[in-house]
């Protein structure tokens, strides 16, 4: 006998664009986005007689739309964005303090190079700008990548 159940995953982000700027200050729309939204949608399309209920909320969206269609960036893109041997030593010091921010076992330990890199940094025994010297520039330049790509839903790579 089926039980009724009822799926209601609720979408949701705070609004993080600078009014002032029209910068959005963290990355989390965009990096939910290609992950957990993403993931979330193409579970379902494998179960098509499973009926689920997504709430998306405005301002997610409203942020979503602005990457898309508006060219819209933030801290982390940027620095995704600009060359490892043209970042200002403030630029290496955010990559150092921001880019391992993901859950460290099943994101950045479960890959050896992204683990490599975070003990490098010595996370919380040294700041970024002591960790800096330790960096080269190849380093860093994994850094932007890895830190991207562990945001991507895995089943992004079953697909391409």
């Amino acid at each position: 006998m089926p039980i009724p159940l009822a799926i209601v995953w609720h979408q949701h982000q705070p609004y993080y664009k600078d009014l002032a700027s029209g910068e959005l200050v963290l990355p989390w729309v965009r990096l939910h986005g290609v992950k957990d939204y993403y993931g979330m949608a193409r579970l379902l399309s494998e179960f098509p007689g499973v009926k689920c209920t997504i709430n998306l909320v405005p301002s997610m969206l409203a942020q979503l739309v602005d990457y898309v269609e508006k060219d819209a960036s933030d801290p982390f893109l940027r620095r995704t964005q600009t060359p490892a041997d043209a970042l200002s030593a403030d630029d290496v010091c955010f990559i150092l303090d921001h880019f391992f921010m993901a859950q460290w076992d099943r994101m950045i330990r479960a890959y050896p190079r992204y683990r490599e890199l975070l003990d490098l940094r010595r996370m919380g025994r040294v700041t970024a700008a002591q960790a800096a010297a330790e960096f080269k520039k190849q380093d860093l330049r994994d850094l932007q990548v890895w830190f991207n790509l562990t945001w991507f839903h895995p089943v992004s790579f079953e697909e391409s």
